[in-house]
Order: C-alpha cells, then structure tokens, then sequence
C-alpha cells in the first residue's frame, strides 16, 4: 500500500519527477514543428548557426530583431549535437521546464521543508500547459525559469537576510531580460513591490536592496546584447524591438492574435488542470495565511499576487496569446504547495475534490476514446476555409489516439475509486501526467501532422531540387518550408510581388496558398507540383506559359 505522499520515501517521490522528464524526452519529436512561432525561432537559430553570424539573428535570410537570441543559442547546441529536427529544436523547453521544477524542489526545501520542494516540483510538472510549453520549441520555458529563480531568490533574501540572494535575484532578473526583452523585469518587479506593499515593509525593501552591486548586475547579465545590436544596427533596432515587438503588442492585437477581457480566466481554467478543483479551497486557505513573516505566508502572498498581476497585466496587453501568461505557473505550484502542507483538507473535503478534478478530465478521455468516429463530422462544423482545406486532406486519425483516451479514462476510474483522502496530491500528480501525455501524444500529435503535412510535403519535393533553384514564396510565410527543405525562400506580398514574380527570370519555385493563385493571373496554365490542404507549390519553367 502507498504512504501518504507527505510521506512518500525520496526515491518514489524522485522517481515521480524522473519519470515525467524521460516521458517528455521520449515524446519530444514525435510531431513536426508548427507553423508560426515554433518554425520561426528554429529557423533563426538554424540560420545563425549555418551563417555563423551570433550577434544579428536572421530569420529566412532577413533580419528578426523580434526577440533576443540566448535561446537561439540553446538551440544550435542541440542542433549541433542532435542535428536539424524537431527533437532537438524543443529540448531547451523541455531541460528548462524540468530545471524549472528542480528550482521549486531546492527552495522549497530551503524555505520551508523536503515535503514542500517536492509537492511544489511534481505539482508544477503535473500541470496541463507545463506540459505543452516543455513540448515547444518557443522562448517562454526558458524565460520562465529565470522569472522563477528570481523570485525565489528574492523570497528567500526576505527569509534568511543573506545579501548574496538579493544579487542572485538581480542577476536572473537581467538573463529575464535578455531573454525576451523588457517583460523579463516588469514581471518580477511588479510582483515584488506587490508583495512588499501588502506586508507593509516596501520602504524597508528599498533601504535593504545592496543597490551599489545589484545593480550592476543586473545590467552585466541583461544588457550586452541590446548594447551590442544597438552599435551595429541604432535606430532600425530600437523601433522595432522596443515599439513594434513589445509596445506595439501591448497596444494592438498583432497577426490575428486579439481576445476578450476574460481571455485568460479561460486559459487558466484549462491550463492548470487537473488542479482547478482545488484552487477554491486553496485560495481560501492562502487568504487566511497571508499575514506573518513565516516561510509558507509569504510563499502564499507570492503565489496569489503572481497569479492574479500576470494575469492583469495580460489581459489589458491587447495581443493575446496563451503562452503570455506562463510564469505564473511555478507561482501557482508554490502556492497550492504551501498551503497543502500546512494541513491537507479534511477527509470528505478532500475527497470532493479529487473526484470534482477527476471529473473535469472526463471530457479529455472520452474526446480522446471517440476521436478517430468523431472526426469525420468535423468538417460539417468547420467553416472557414483554411480550416476546411486542412480537414480535406486524405489523413484519418489512427486507432492509436482511442488507446490513450482508454488510458486516461482507466486512470480516472482508478483514481476515484481509492477513498483514501490523504492520497489526494499523489492522484491529483498521477492524473495530471496521464492527461499531459495523453493529449501530447494522442491528439497533439495527429493535429500537427495533419495541419503540417502540407508544408513538409513541400520542403521533401523541394530537397529534390536542384540547390541552386531560385525559390519564392507568394503572401506566404511558412518557415517550417525553410527548416525542413533546408534552404530559405524570397517573401513577395501583394500586387507588388506578384507583379516581380511575373517578371522574374524561369526556372524558379513558387510556393503559395490556394486562395492566393487568382492574383497570379500568369499562373492559370500552370499546374502545381503539389496542391495539398490549401497549399500550392510549383516549379515554373521557360516551357511554362508566360504572362
């Protein structure tokens, strides 16, 4: 019979932990990257490590000050030692989500005890959108360990006076920084103050920060590259990094990407299952233990202020994305972690809530066991055209995605029936890893496959083609083309582009979306190499017809 999971030896509690990192190794490749944002940043890493160029990131040959480049060179390690794929291109997420989790284990045994740093480690990595984020090849795992470590540095500075965790917080303050911009010290500081203004000792803060040293510290690990970047390019750098990628973001929807005030209640609700069924009794309890000078009352303030300022601060933030608010997660492991130790909730309360979280995953299980019946009907649904293409292609989902509904749901039923309350964090872990790798590797990995078959089917006819062939992409930007084909495109938009294709010397090849051939007038002879889920993709040649 199981202990108690307060009580659990140190190997099975390790092996909780181990077991989700060899999981998310052996599931990291399984899908090809997506289009927009995971291609984008393997791309430019790929570029920079090929052109050996370390400073000016490069995006399909143009510049891309969008983001600075220290996970870019994460990732050309693990190019360099793995080679060019998917696997590789998502392994910094994944050793960051988990150095990320190893960073809630160390603190909260130092704030507190070995009980707390394990039940704030598995709980982080129990979390549905942890598991999504260690899966993609994006900035936000990374960033969000530097956010995290800040944070807990500066918690612990508060608990134990010594000044080397007020410089360390600096310090990871700065790499925040120079990983994803201003945003990387907005965050922390904003929570500080927070914190320090509800426990009334804000002034006393101020007066304690050993700011001759933080300081520069905080500039030493946050600004060479700016500085650098800022030599080399002035201007053209500062306007589209600090107004177009981070202002401008703050104050316009960009790319489609816009959403209602409750956008992120939304995304939180889904993002922390299998917990949401306990968060109103732990919000509850955390309210009644915000006031001390105890480890766990700060750890509460911390987690409640975290949450609910990122949250906020996003939700006024006019471009949306679900991965914006992802610190706030490490936040939330703490807080749920803090208050379970001060006193599981009674039997029947505890009960309640296991079977409520259960509950809620049930919909995840049986979407899963009825997938591959269910998919056919889709398209009845589907109304937008792009959407409809995709759908239309000769791709069904495989028997393989019911067996991981079926052991979800198998899972959930077991879970359930065990009525022993002091077991409910180690369910809560158990059920929260199920549903991760289920979804990833079920659902997760037949979306991507189909939603990418059409641009891989491109980059495999484009490798067969001479190097040397000029390549031209028409109101399309797909950078998983570049990635996977190995070789960059010329980006022509409009009528302006369409115009310098017409007069563009043959043989070259064109790659577009279907919608976008009748603006290529010259085109309406020509036939496709591939046309595949919305996507065109041809080779013109001098016996092509001319305009």
């Amino acid at each position: 019979m199981l202990q108690s999971p307060d009580r659990l030896p140190s190997q099975i509690l390790w092996g909780l932990l181990l077991a989700w990192g060899l999981l998310t190794l052996a599931t990291l490749g399984l899908a090809p990257l997506f289009d927009y944002d995971e291609t984008i940043y393997a791309q430019t890493a790929i570029d920079m490590m090929h052109h050996n160029e370390w400073i000016v990131p490069t995006a399909n040959g143009m510049q891309f000050f969008e983001k600075p480049p220290f996970t870019y060179y994460m990732m050309d390690l693990c190019f360099s030692i793995f080679g060019d794929n998917a696997f590789a291109a998502r392994l910094p997420s994944a050793l960051f989500s988990f150095a990320t989790a190893l960073l809630l284990l160390h603190f909260g045994t130092r704030l507190h005890s070995r009980r707390l740093g394990f039940a704030a480690a598995a709980i982080f990595l129990s979390m549905l959108e942890v598991g999504f984020l260690a899966h993609a090849a994006i900035l936000d795992a990374v960033l969000n360990f530097f956010i995290a470590a800040c944070l807990l540095n500066f918690a612990l500075w508060l608990m134990n006076g010594e000044r080397r965790h007020a410089l360390w917080c600096a310090a990871m303050m700065g790499a925040a920084v120079s990983i994803k911009g201003p945003v990387g010290a907005v965050v922390p500081l904003m929570i500080i103050v927070a914190e320090r203004l509800l426990s009334g000792n804000l002034l006393r803060l101020l007066k304690d920060i050993p700011w001759l040293s933080a300081v520069p510290i905080f500039l030493l690990t946050a600004t060479p590259w700016y500085l650098m970047i800022l030599v080399m390019h002035g201007p053209q750098f500062l306007y589209e990094f600090i107004w177009v990628q981070n202002i401008g973001r703050a104050m316009n929807p960009m790319q489609g990407h816009g959403g209602r005030w409750h956008y992120y209640i939304v995304v939180f609700v889904v993002s922390v299952l299998p917990w949401l069924a306990a968060l109103p009794w732990v919000c509850k309890e955390a309210w009644s233990m915000r006031r001390g000078d105890d480890a766990p009352a700060l750890l509460v303030r911390l987690g409640m202020l975290w949450t609910a300022l990122v949250i906020i601060l996003f939700s006024i933030a006019q471009t949306k994305l679900p991965h914006y608010i992802s610190c706030i997660y490490p936040g939330v492991a703490m807080l749920i972690a803090a208050v379970w130790v001060q006193g599981r909730p009674e039997p029947i309360k505890a009960t309640r809530i296991v079977r409520a979280a259960l509950l809620l995953l049930l919909p995840a299980a049986i979407l899963l066991l009825a997938f591959p019946l269910i998919y056919p009907w889709l398209q009845q649904f589907t109304h937008h055209p792009r959407a409809l293409a995709i759908l239309s292609q000769d791709i069904a989902p495989t028997a393989g995605i019911s067996v991981f509904g079926l052991l979800l749901l198998a899972t959930l039923v077991w879970l359930m029936l065990r009525r022993n309350a002091s077991r409910l964090l180690f369910s809560l872990i158990i059920a929260g890893f199920v549903l991760q790798f289920s979804l990833l590797s079920g659902l997760g990995t037949f979306a991507s496959r189909l939603m990418q078959a059409p641009t891989m089917a491109m980059a495999d006819m484009l490798r067969e083609l001479p190097a040397d062939l000029p390549f031209y992409s028409y109101n399309l930007n797909a950078p998983s083309v570049s990635f996977y084909a190995g070789r960059n495109y010329s980006l022509l938009l409009n009528a302006e582009g369409s115009e310098q294709l017409a007069g563009t010397r043959r043989p070259f090849a064109l790659m577009l979306r279907a919608e976008s051939r009748p603006e290529l007038a010259w085109l309406a002879d020509a036939r496709p190499l591939i046309d595949q889920g919305g996507y065109l993709l041809y080779v013109l040649t001098t016996e092509d017809t001319t305009p």
